[in-house]
């Protein structure tokens, strides 16, 4: 099951008609790092700004919790 960081981004990713394959293309990386980030298997600091900055948002907005540590 996703956590509720995961299904956030899956939501806005959809809404904004924005893919894990566009965000890994501007990032230079292959999407399923982009996809590890997104299932909090990885916490990439760059790759989570590519992330948020692809979808509009901050970082602290996807991942609150991990913010505080």
């Amino acid at each position: 099951m996703l956590r509720t960081s995961a299904k956030k981004i899956k939501m806005l990713m959809l809404e904004k008609e924005v893919s894990g394959a566009s965000i890994a293309r501007k990032a230079e990386v292959d999407r399923s790092a982009v996809a590890h980030v997104i299932a909090g298997r990885v916490k990439s600091p760059r790759l989570r700004k590519a992330i948020a900055d692809a979808l509009g948002t901050q970082v602290d907005d996807l991942w609150p919790l991990d913010s505080k540590q």
